[in-house]
């Protein structure tokens, strides 16, 4: 549906006052992203992070590559206080968006960053090179989970296959220790849903007061998992 249409067909279902309403909107909105992108892209990263993957790895249960917007990172990890001693690691961390956020928050935590594509690999770790907190490591994020890991971003980087492959590779790997999952747009949350962790679903507007307005909707579903202790039943 091309452009035209799709304002003839918002200003019937809705009227001319709300269809210049949501243009508008639309209009700020991307203008505001665009800057904000613009900046954190070229403070720690040196180059522009816009555009999306296909992944070459789907053979593998990897999904396509799609980056965070920065103006929801704070409203995804406001819930989840970061401890001077956690080790945070992004599975499936593409060009390094959610490592720059990070950057930006001044944290001098340990970051690691979990690609599949050993070339996206190689740029993001090049760019980040002069973080010494900041490790970027190629290959499978089953094979190379770090054990250290206490908060794992996770924006929807496998197939459900492997989403069931990670749930029992990061118990056992963290056995006694405290673990956080922070799940965006959690296509295999189900996965999870076991005696062996304890989940919060959020809402962006009922939670976080983020209004949506008609179809602009830049948000997903959010879930925060938490391990449970082994002697919790």
């Amino acid at each position: 549906m091309s452009l035209l249409s799709r304002i003839n067909s918002r200003v019937r279902e809705e009227g001319y006052a709300k269809t210049l309403q949501y243009g508008v909107l639309v209009g700020a909105d991307s203008f505001t992203a665009y800057l904000r992108d613009t900046y954190l892209d070229l403070k720690y990263s040196d180059r522009l992070l816009r555009g999306n993957n296909v992944s070459s790895f789907k053979h593998l249960g990897a999904n396509d590559v799609f980056h965070t917007d920065y103006s929801v990172m704070p409203l995804l990890f406001r819930n989840l206080p970061v401890s001077p001693d956690d080790v945070l690691v992004d599975v499936g961390c593409g060009k390094g968006r959610v490592i720059n956020y990070w950057l930006s928050q001044k944290y001098k935590n340990q970051i690691i960053g979990l690609e599949i594509d050993p070339d996206i690999a190689a740029n993001t770790a090049r760019q980040l090179a002069n973080h010494a907190n900041v490790k970027v490591i190629p290959g499978d994020a089953i094979e190379t989970l770090p054990s250290e890991g206490t908060i794992f971003y996770f924006y929807n980087p496998f197939n459900e296959e492997k989403v069931v492959k990670f749930e029992q590779k990061v118990r056992e790997l963290t056995r006694g220790n405290q673990v956080n999952i922070i799940y965006y747009n959690p296509k295999s949350l189900h996965v999870f849903e076991n005696s062996k962790w304890s989940i919060q679903r959020f809402d962006f507007e009922r939670d976080f007061g983020v209004k949506r307005w008609g179809r602009l909707n830049k948000y997903h579903e959010l879930a925060i998992l938490t391990k449970k202790h082994p002697c919790i039943k």
